[in-house]
Formats: C-alpha cells, sequence, structure tokens
C-alpha cells in the first residue's frame, strides 16, 4: 500500500506521495488546486480552469465550498450541483485522478475549523468516488515538525476565506489547545482590495483602466500571484497588462499593498499577543509557524516579526500534506484496520504510538452510517426507527420537512439501525429515492447516499461522526 498525503486548504489543495515523499502535480502541470467551480453548459469547471475564468463570469463562479462545506441547497441552482458537498465532491474526484497512479490508499489534513459534520461528508464523498482513507490529522499538527521545548508554539494559516490562529501544546505529545478563526478575511478579500489598489495605479499613470473590461480584469488576478512571490524579496515589481495590441506596464511597490493591509495585520497581530496573554505565557518565547500562504502576504512577516519575544518559522509548501504522510507509521497503531481515524495530537518529543490520541470514525466502506444529516442537523441512528416526513409521529424520533413538503407524506419513510445494517422504510405515495433510484419497500443503505423525499426536492444524506453521539 502507497499512502498519499490531501492538504485541504481551498487556497490551493496539495498533495504529496511517493517513496521518496514529495509533492505531486495535482492540477495539470500544478502543485497547488483552488477551490473555485464554474458551472458551464457541459461541464462543471474545477481548480485552476475555473479560477483562470472566474472574473469573466463573476456572476457564476463558486469559491465558498470547501469553507463551507455541507449539504445545504445553492443558492443559484446549477446542472452540476445541487450543493456545497457536491461540488467539493467534484472536485476532489478531479484531483484524485490526477494523483491515484501514486498511491491506493489517502490521509486527509484538515484545517482547524474542520468538524464531525465536514469530515463525514468528505467520507461520503471518498466511498462514492472509490478513494480508500485511510484518516484524518488536524493541518496544524501535520504541518509542524520540529519540536520548540522552551517556546510557546502557534502556527498561522490563510484560506480563501479565513485566517487561522492555532495554539498548540507541546509534551510528551503535540496537541491542539485553542484557536482563533478570523472569517470573513481571506485571500480572496485581500486579492480584490490589491487589485483595485494596482488599477488605481494605472490609472494614474497610464490612464488605462484594467477593471473596465472583464478580461483584463482576470489577467491582473492571474498575475498577482506571481508580483506578490517577486515582492517576498523585493521593494517593487514591474506589473504589466497586455490589451489587444497594447501593453501598459506600472512599478507595483510593496508598500502600495501593505497600505491596504494595515488594519487586518493589526488585528493579527493583536490576536496573537492576545492568545498568549490568556494562556499566561506574554513572557515566554514565542514560536510563530507560518505556511507558504502566509509568507506570501507583502509586510505580513515584517509586522509579525514586531512582535515581543517571537521567532517566525516559515514551513515549506505542502508541509501539511508531506507530514501527514510522514507521521503516518507513528499513528498507524492506533488505526483500526476497519475504521478511519481523527488524529488530534501526534508523537512529539518521544516516539511511540501510545503518545497519540486517535478519535475513531466508524466509517469506512466496511461499516455503516451513525447519523442522518438534513440541513446541517445529523440525527443519530438507532434501532429505533426515525420517522421523516412532513408531520412525523411521534415527533421525538421524527426529522420534519421544513419548507417544500410538497409530495411529502406525513410519515414519508423511516430508518433505523439493524445489527450491522441501516434500513430504509418507503411508506410514501410519491416515493423515495435513493441516489435517485426509487426503491422498492425497503434497502440498505450505505455511508455518503443521498434520499431524496418524492417530488419535493428535499434530500436528507448518510453519515458517520466522529462520536456516536455526536448532533
Amino acid at each position: 500500500m502507497n499512502l498519499l498525503g490531501l492538504e485541504l486548504s481551498d487556497a490551493g489543495i496539495l498533495a504529496a506521495g511517493s517513496n521518496p515523499s514529495k509533492l505531486l502535480n495535482i492540477d495539470g502541470d500544478r502543485r497547488e488546486s483552488p477551490g473555485f467551480a464554474i458551472p458551464e453548459k457541459n461541464i462543471l469547471l474545477v481548480g485552476n480552469a475555473a479560477s483562470e475564468k472566474s472574473r469573466l463570469v463573476p456572476l457564476q463562479f463558486i469559491n465558498t465550498f470547501w469553507d463551507q462545506l455541507n449539504t445545504a441547497s445553492l443558492e443559484k441552482k446549477n446542472r452540476h450541483a445541487q450543493n456545497r458537498a457536491e461540488i467539493a465532491c467534484a472536485h476532489l474526484s478531479y484531483i484524485w485522478n490526477n494523483i491515484q497512479m501514486h498511491g491506493d490508499e489517502l490521509i486527509f489534513a484538515v484545517p482547524d475549523h474542520y468538524g464531525r459534520e465536514q469530515m463525514g461528508l468528505i467520507l461520503g464523498m471518498a466511498q462514492e468516488l472509490s478513494i480508500p482513507v485511510k484518516g484524518f490529522v488536524s493541518l496544524p499538527i501535520a504541518a509542524s515538525r520540529d519540536p520548540h521545548p522552551d517556546a510557546l508554539l502557534m502556527y498561522l494559516d490563510i484560506h480563501l476565506h479565513r485566517f487561522e490562529l492555532v495554539l498548540l501544546s507541546q509534551g510528551e505529545q503535540l496537541t491542539r489547545e485553542n484557536s482563533l478563526s478570523l472569517q470573513d478575511i481571506g485571500l480572496e478579500q485581500l486579492y480584490r482590495s490589491w487589485v483595485d489598489s494596482i488599477a488605481e495605479e494605472f490609472v494614474r499613470t497610464t490612464r488605462f483602466d484594467p477593471l473596465h473590461q472583464a478580461a483584463s480584469e482576470q489577467e491582473m488576478y492571474d498575475r498577482l500571484p506571481g508580483a506578490l512571490d517577486i515582492l517576498k524579496g523585493q521593494s517593487s515589481s514591474i506589473f504589466e497588462i497586455t490589451q489587444g495590441k497594447n501593453s501598459y506596464r506600472i512599478t507595483l511597490l510593496k508598500d502600495l499593498l501593505k497600505q491596504k493591509t494595515g488594519e487586518v495585520y493589526d488585528d493579527i497581530c493583536r490576536n496573537i499577543e492576545k492568545m498568549r496573554d490568556e494562556h499566561g505565557q506574554k513572557d515566554v518565547p514565542t514560536v510563530l509557524q507560518i505556511t507558504h500562504r502566509i509568507a506570501c502576504l507583502p509586510g505580513l512577516r515584517d509586522k509579525l516579526s514586531e512582535i515581543d519575544n517571537c521567532e517566525i518559522v516559515e514551513l515549506e509548501p505542502g508541509a501539511g500534506a508531506q507530514g501527514a504522510v510522514s507521521i503516518w507509521n507513528q499513528l498507524a497503531d492506533l488505526h483500526a484496520p476497519d475504521r478511519t481515524s481523527f488524529f488530534t495530537s501526534r508523537p512529539w518529543q518521544q516516539t511511540g504510538p501510545d503518545m497519540a490520541r486517535a478519535v475513531p470514525f466508524e466509517a469506512s466502506g466496511k461499516t455503516v452510517p451513525s447519523h442522518v444529516l438534513y440541513r446541517d442537523v445529523a440525527y443519530g441512528l438507532s434501532e429505533q426507527p426515525v420517522y421523516v416526513g412532513s408531520d412525523p409521529s411521534p415527533p421525538e424520533r421524527g426529522i420534519p420537512v421544513q419548507e417544500q413538503t410538497g409530495g411529502v407524506s406525513k410519515n414519508h419513510c423511516s430508518i433505523h439501525r439493524d445489527t450491522d445494517k441501516v434500513i430504509l422504510t418507503d411508506y410514501s405515495s410519491e416515493g423515495t429515492f435513493v441516489d435517485d433510484q426509487r426503491i422498492d419497500g425497503t434497502t440498505i443503505l450505505k455511508i455518503g447516499q443521498t434520499v431524496r423525499l418524492g417530488t419535493s426536492g428535499e434530500t436528507i444524506r448518510l453519515i458517520t461522526c466522529v462520536e456516536p453521539d455526536e448532533t
């Protein structure tokens, strides 16, 4: 068996594998695949192909499906997906098709804001796509490499729509102790602000407005990452835009971009110092691990270095993906062969698998669902039937359909566990459909399957949560 690691960040998913472990091309000839999607007539574009057309179709592109991974219906309907989880599934399928020649099992390094619902949905996707999943590891835990026994250890990352700051506890094992998520401030918001500033500079110096046409706006977004990479080591960069036969260029100053992010950077520094104070560690040396995504933000590393008694350690690209692969041998003894585990700690100052903590997912292709998910609420399954319908009875064992009740019977169907099986029984007049196939009487359900109720369009999904009593 050859294990692959997948680092989930909507700013750019990365994969690692092979022997020795290395980053893999995940999206054509590129190593990162951003969480973008565009529904077209005959296909759902995902990854870089969607990102490179996103500003041409600003009302159609979607880039929140990994950040808000759930089964809530999309506001804008399309023929390819009904919810964000289905879009994420399409993106995961595309990635797996690009990397599966390198390995046959997968471990996910997941961002800190992911909970049981998100991991349950990923397991359902993986089963639907026939991807063998060995387990999940917290991304900050997987990405951290070296102990700093006399320091307070933190981890800072940025995704498309949020910053994440995580405090890590060091001892015999490395454990996530506390975290903070700064939502609605991410790469998408910063890029938009920087593009506006660059456009203003073009107008001021050349009278050319690159935001006047979608094609030149898209070119600005495409060129921005390369410019940011140059500005890591320089104070300025030449930024050039083509328009037909004409070419326009400006000298892009790092200070121009820093002016737009001053308040954001100040907020990040305040929260780092606040977290240190809350844990009584203000006077203890701090080691702040920053991802390559953070390191590319102009001026942020300089701002972080102003924090007293704080050392900045830049992690290599894909540290989470490569770390997940490299530490698996330390965790494998805790991994039950018929379960998928979520590891929230790992051996640190000493070795030995007994020092890691695994929270078992009672889920894989060999086990059964533990919950029914309806509109972001998970309902536990047991030997007693759970009734689904417009007015289920008894109500304490019911999942009431909330809005689109047309075609839904009062007690439309029931779901219950029978030893090692989950069974659905249909009582309706309009029919119950499992993965769009109408059932006759009863059927056995599997993780990841979607149940549609009559003609209403309302669906429920079979998932497994980390703990059997989790809701």
